[in-house]
């Protein structure tokens, strides 16, 4: 029989066995290992069986079992034999390790309800020792200029309407009618908030905030009620929000004063760029007034122009009322118009009639004395509404006062200021009263109505009385 080759192994020759013996051992070898692993896996599996039904130690952590993939035969150590009793395990699959059990994940918190913003602090007058600081809400349509201070901010370019609040200083020592500015005849040449009438400061505001604080201030009021001013021709920005704060508080108004600036030059040789500039601004103005009125929650909204801020307010109403698209209809309370500079028949004919629409009650302010409309009429060639005496415009459902001789001053244009006429206008926004009803006023011959200068002392900011 021929040899097999030999092998080595653990440095010793062996015997060369048949090929056939060979397989016969590594069969057998083969059959008793598959024998011990059943074997290791019948025993595993019940000792898992009666580790998962009984309860792991709490302070244990639960046994980490090794894959038998892994363990070799060498180190696999042989089985316990098994009980007698223990009937035989299937080999199924095993179950998996006992893992603890991970807490349950922590609510979030609950968003919190978006919440709107508190409503604004009203806006209101500031007492200090010396004087008293006046709000005044102004919108604008003057461009806004680089420099920072406050009588320089504005000046006569045109730009889209602006908001924002500016404050002015009322004197202690103020006297009813009057703006108390630097003088050579009393040797004052700087201003003072002390002695002075004078704007401390301008401050622009974004719209909806300007809306807000408006708002706030209507409804700190006693009267929910808000007046809008509309200055006329040489009229800078400065000198606007002082007569507007006089205005206020000389009347003791419960309420918040809103200044229309148009880009006036502030100038008396600018009065052709002035007209222009104030026709340019009638379009804002409406706009404005239309939104002023849906966007603020009083129904008492009075309207105040002096000079050629009339052609700014009439022509504004005009626009509203002949514009179908502005429905319905704003309303306002009672429109004051003093020294109107505007064609007397355009005013009669044209624009009274689509006003009165607009308004509760109109008052027309003329007089005789007045040397900027006389010289207005000369320039233009055409009789002014703001004349006094015979030329006074009568018109069915406006009340015509006749003011001749009750501004003292040199032009006697600025009598919307003064003291008698600022007391008739007490009577009108707080009491209530038509010119029947109202102190001062006479009926004249044949229509219209007559305000009587008077001497006695009348009680200073009457609607605070009220």
């Amino acid at each position: 029989m021929p040899r097999a080759p030999t092998r080595k192994g653990h440095g010793e020759r062996q015997l060369a066995l048949p090929r056939s013996i060979v397989r016969m051992k590594r069969r057998a070898d083969s059959l008793h290992y598959h024998s011990m692993r059943k074997m290791i896996s019948v025993s595993v599996a019940a000792v898992l069986t009666l580790a998962c039904a009984a309860p792991p130690p709490e302070s244990s952590a639960p046994p980490v079992v090794e894959s038998l993939d892994t363990m070799s035969t060498a180190e696999a150590a042989p089985p316990p034999s098994p009980a007698p009793a223990m009937p035989e395990i299937e080999t199924s699959p095993r179950p998996a390790p006992a893992k603890s059990t991970p807490p349950p994940p922590r609510p979030s918190a609950r968003p919190r309800p978006r919440t709107s913003p508190p409503p604004r602090t009203a806006i209101r007058e500031v007492a200090t020792r010396d004087y008293v600081k006046v709000p005044v809400f102004y919108a604008t349509t003057r461009k806004q200029e680089q420099s920072r201070e406050p009588d320089e901010m504005f000046a006569g370019n045109r730009a889209r309407t602006q908001h924002g609040v500016s404050w002015v200083s009322i004197p202690r020592s103020h006297e009813a009618g009057e703006l108390e500015e630097p003088s050579i005849f009393t040797l004052t040449f700087s201003e003072d908030p002390a002695k002075h009438v004078v704007l401390l400061e301008v401050k622009p505001v974004p719209k909806e905030q300007w809306y807000t604080d408006l708002n706030a201030s209507i409804a700190d009021g006693r009267l929910n009620q808000a007046f809008v001013f509309i200055h006329g021709y040489n009229v800078s920005f400065e000198d606007a929000s002082r007569r507007t704060a006089q205005i206020k508080y000389d009347l003791g108004f419960a309420g918040p004063a809103v200044l229309f600036s148009w880009p006036s030059h502030g100038s008396t040789s600018h009065y052709l760029a002035d007209e222009a500039n104030a026709e340019w601004s009638v379009p804002q103005f409406a706009d404005f007034l239309v939104e002023l009125r849906r966007r603020t929650g009083t129904t008492t909204i009075h309207l105040i122009a002096h000079s050629l801020g009339n052609r700014v307010l009439s022509r504004a109403m005009e626009r509203i009322d002949l514009d179908s698209s502005i429905a319905p209809k704003p309303a306002f309370s009672q429109v004051v118009l003093a020294a109107p500079d505007m064609d007397a028949d355009l005013f009669r004919e044209q624009l009274a009639p689509r006003m009165l629409k607009l308004a509760r009650g109109i008052t027309l302010y003329g007089s005789n004395d007045d040397r900027a409309i006389i010289a207005s009429k000369k320039a233009h060639q055409i009789a002014r509404a703001g004349e006094g005496g015979a030329n006074l415009p009568i018109v069915p459902g406006i009340q015509s006062i006749d003011v001749t001789g009750i501004d003292a001053s040199f032009l006697a244009h600025s009598y919307i200021g003064a003291v008698s006429v600022l007391g008739d206008l007490a009577q009108i926004f707080c009491e209530g009263k038509t010119s029947g009803a109202r102190f001062g006023l006479k009926p004249r011959n044949p229509s219209g109505w007559q305000m009587v200068a008077s001497e006695e002392k009348r009680s200073p900011r009457p609607c605070l009385a009220r």
